[in-house]
């Protein structure tokens, strides 16, 4: 069904909209990642947003019920850091670390020791959350009121 210039998803329905003109080289997994945080939280609703090709415009390809987002496909735990800066300067509030693109390992220690560093920009109102997505399930995560040793026990929960 195609709906002013969004498809919604085969799956999903409307839960999952996806701009006829998104970034097409990123789309299988931007859906991915999409449905992964779907199947694991079904009242989210995603929208993959329309690419723009303006030199210097950031495009966040989520809107995640009603704020925009972007997805991290991190190479390792230490790629968060960059991971969050770059989401902030997009004016992201939602940030998707995606492990399934490059990362074959949870390593829930490792992961909330680097997450929980990003305190600050919970704290301050720059992220409001964090979905980290592996083997196609997604926890979210949230530095401002979660301890390290409470994000790892999420990132537990997601290992196989």
């Amino acid at each position: 069904m195609e709906e002013q210039g969004y498809l919604s998803d085969e799956e999903f329905g409307s839960s999952l909209l996806i701009s006829i003109e998104a970034d097409k080289r990123e789309l299988a997994s931007n859906v991915r990642a999409a449905k992964a945080i779907i199947r694991s939280f079904p009242d989210t609703y995603i929208v993959i947003n329309k690419h723009t090709y303006i030199l210097g415009h950031k495009n966040p390809e989520y809107t995640i019920d009603g704020k925009l987002g972007d997805r991290k496909g991190i190479m390792s735990e230490k790629g968060i850091t960059a991971g969050f800066k770059s989401a902030k300067k997009q004016g992201c509030k939602i940030v998707v670390i995606d492990l399934d693109e490059h990362v074959s390992l949870l390593r829930p220690f490792e992961l909330s020791k680097y997450i929980s560093r990003r305190k600050a920009d919970f704290d301050n109102g720059d992220i409001d959350c964090c979905y980290v997505v592996f083997c196609g399930k997604a926890v979210m995560v949230n530095a401002s009121f979660q301890t390290r040793r409470m994000i790892e026990a999420e990132l537990n929960t997601i290992k196989p």
